[in-house]
């Protein structure tokens, strides 16, 4: 889809200009607001996203709580809706450059202007817990600072409504390196999840680092949940006490040890910047690997379970692969797994045929519901739907071969054909009793072959063609 939408008007409304960029989930365009005539920024989901249901109406509750939020620090949201299978959100557009350009730019940012980067966005996740919405996505690539310093939060009203943590069949879908630990086990998370993200963000603008980094997703959500930050050090100053014991308590591992409000932490970036102590923080020692392991391993194979009995075939795909690539010969994740993908292809065909019925496309539907009852003859009504559909194909066969014998026909009648094009009408008529033109040319093309075979008929046709040639051979 990508750059197709460019020059389209959605919502009989938003018309497309061209692309800014693209994200985790969605295109970013630029597009003029034909209504109130000034230029927005329009996010269109990738069609994965537009395609699953579930997720279209998570997406679809949380855009409608998103336009609740009215807050300097966030990106407003204007609109949403859907236009055919595109899904879209409107954003007013907004001038400046994100965190992540800024710090890949300028490298580590001094303590003062990175407490006061954090303390907008603490007051952004203030305003929005307010409502009950989790952000969920706190990253620099959703922090956008314009020219005057002021810093708004992207993405409320899209990052929640992802399936956490943020696996699809191939993997994440955006990045490990600011999730929380809870977040990434799968468990409920609440506004104590974004404080941890945020704690992320702030620890890299200080050092210019991740405390977590490594070659798979999974190894660094086991540091995650497993490994304390490495201490925090500035190449060229030093970073005060207090700036650390902020640092360390936004990244505890239990969300209660973590500063419990965004205005919690609000406060204490303030006293920070005013020069006042914290109470230290002493991080607790942490799961050993193999314990992480096991969590992780359990998390997921439990939720892939759940799913399997909800029916959700595809997100139960999804998890029983993230089980195998950590463990390949864990309990019975294999033969599940099996299962499980056989049931997301038979869902997937089925909606498929569902889809084909319902758009007359015959051998597409025969196609799909053969192949179902072929693997499993009891799978739903699929049984039902394969006679129905295959005699549906077979009557519109019918029906396209008719209509080319009543083509020939009527050549042949023009032609003065007619007991040949009466021969053609009859073998329509059989195959399609329902055509409404044969009828007619019917009965005209036998009044027709019957006038041509009554003897005046004939004995016209010799005058005529005895006259014919017998001028012709005057005038030889």
């Amino acid at each position: 889809m990508v750059n197709t939408v460019i020059g389209e008007i959605l919502g009989n409304r938003y018309k497309i200009i061209r692309e800014l960029g693209t994200g985790g989930m969605a295109w970013v365009y630029l597009a003029e607001d034909l209504k109130d005539h000034r230029e927005v920024a329009v996010k269109v989901l990738y069609p994965q996203f537009s395609d699953d249901v579930s997720y279209v109406q998570r997406f679809t509750r949380e855009a409608k709580l998103a336009l609740k939020l009215s807050s300097p620090h966030i990106v407003k949201m204007l609109n949403y809706g859907a236009d055919r299978d595109i899904h879209y959100l409107v954003m007013e557009k907004v001038e400046g450059e994100d965190l992540k350009s800024v710090l890949q730019r300028r490298g580590p940012l001094p303590y003062q202007e990175a407490l006061g980067i954090a303390a907008q966005v603490a007051r952004a996740l203030h305003h929005a817990n307010e409502y009950g919405i989790v952000h969920r996505d706190i990253k620099p690539e959703n922090l956008m600072i314009t020219p005057d310093g002021t810093v708004k939060v992207l993405d409320f009203g899209i990052a929640r409504a992802r399936t956490l943590p943020s696996i699809t069949q191939s993997g994440f879908i955006g990045s490990p390196y600011y999730i929380s630990p809870e977040q990434a086990m799968g468990e409920a998370v609440d506004i104590r999840s974004d404080i941890y993200s945020l704690g992320i963000v702030l620890y890299e603008m200080l050092s210019g680092e991740l405390p977590f980094d490594a070659s798979s997703p999974w190894s660094i959500i086991s540091q995650h949940i497993a490994n304390q930050p490495p201490v925090l050090a500035l190449a060229e100053t030093a970073l005060p006490g207090p700036v650390e014991d902020l640092v360390n308590k936004a990244l505890a591992k239990d969300p209660a040890d973590r500063f419990q409000t965004p205005a919690e932490m609000l406060a204490a970036i303030e006293a920070v910047l005013g020069g006042q102590e914290l109470p230290r923080v002493s991080l607790p020692p942490t799961p050993r690997s193999q314990q992480v392991r096991e969590l992780l391993l359990e998390s997921l194979y439990e939720r892939a379970t759940e799913a399997m009995q909800a029916e959700e075939w595809s997100r139960a795909v999804n998890l029983f692969n993230q089980v195998l690539k950590i463990e390949a010969t864990y309990r019975d994740t294999a033969q599940k797994l099996a299962y499980a993908g056989l049931h997301a292809r038979l869902s997937a065909l089925y909606t498929a045929a569902r889809q084909a019925i319902e758009a007359k496309r015959w051998q597409e539907a025969v196609d799909e519901l053969s192949e179902i009852v072929s693997v499993e003859p009891g799978y739903r009504d699929a049984a039902d739907l394969l006679s129905a559909a295959a005699l549906s194909l077979a009557a519109h066969r019918a029906a396209e071969e008719a209509a080319k014998l009543f083509d020939q026909a009527v050549a042949c009648c023009e032609a003065g054909k007619w007991q040949e094009a009466v021969s053609l009408l009859k073998e329509a008529q059989h195959l399609d009793p329902t055509h409404r033109d044969i009828q007619g040319r019917l009965a005209l093309a036998q009044q027709e072959a019957k006038r041509a075979r009554s003897p005046w008929r004939r004995f016209s046709t010799w005058l005529r063609g005895g006259s014919d040639n017998a001028t012709g051979g005057e005038a030889t």
